[in-house]
């Protein structure tokens, strides 16, 4: 047998969103002649543009106006909602990862960079699946990983080393919350991977396992981004070939 082999990897990258269609309520009043949202009358109210000036007002609502104090702010009327208005979105810098040529009992990892918006409500999730594990063909696989103990699994993460001697093969993701510079902060990622080496498998649609959630906050969010990183890890014994897969991560605000 061959000391070293052409073990080829990739994945795809796929994305979707989701909008929630539970039940939303708010403030209303009723009877049979009439409907009224909302708790508020205005005498006027709206976002007004001229060629030389905007203006956004609310003229009726009781105490409109920004209040300030040491350690908070409070911006009372309808006008304000102008400044926070902003799409859900989400993102992905990379939708081709390539592993290149695998060398037996040597780590190898890639990342990307996904970003979400989430503008109201209460936040949002980001969960990943995988349509199937690393293969040539169903016979021909790289295992998802089980970590350094064997005690990770799709929704619990485990340290995962991979250390020279290391028997822990297979393939797997950690997902780790950055800032604007790119600095890891655990934001929307540690409550799913306590450090960066810290890893799960894939939730494999192959064998019926659900997208698992890798990511979220409950507050409002504007472009909050996590690094992706992608692991795999082959014995000496894994068979040459070209081995695919693709991930599919799907956004979901939370109301």
């Amino acid at each position: 047998m061959k000391s070293m082999k052409t073990v080829k990897t990739s994945l795809l990258i796929l994305f979707f969103f989701l909008l929630s269609t539970s039940t939303i309520s708010a403030q209303s009043f009723s009877s049979d002649s009439y409907h009224i949202e909302w708790g508020n009358f205005n005498m006027t109210s709206g976002k007004k543009t001229s060629t030389r000036y905007q203006l956004t007002d609310t003229v009726g609502q009781i105490a409109p106006g920004k209040f300030t104090n040491p350690g908070f702010v409070v911006k009372s009327g309808f006008q304000y909602i102008y400044g926070t208005i902003y799409p859900f979105s989400f993102r992905v810098d990379n939708l081709s990862i390539n592993f290149g040529v695998l060398v037996p009992n040597v780590g190898s990892t890639q990342a990307n960079i996904i970003t979400v918006s989430s503008p109201a409500g209460h936040g949002y999730q980001i969960m990943a699946q995988e349509n199937h594990p690393l293969w040539v063909s169903p016979s021909t696989l790289i295992p998802n990983t089980s970590c350094d103990n064997h005690d990770c699994s799709e929704s619990v993460s485990a340290l995962w080393n991979t250390s020279v001697g290391s028997t822990a093969y297979g393939f797997g993701l950690n997902a780790i919350g950055i800032n604007s510079s790119a600095v890891a902060t655990g934001v929307g990622t540690s409550n799913y991977f306590l450090t960066s080496n810290h890893y799960r498998p894939f939730a494999d649609t192959s064998a019926s396992i659900p997208a698992q959630i890798i990511m979220s906050q409950d507050i409002p969010t504007k472009n909050q981004s996590a690094r992706i990183t992608y692991k795999t890890y082959i014995s000496p014994q894994q068979t040459e070939g070209s081995y695919q897969n693709s991930i599919n991560f799907t956004a979901v605000p939370k109301y």
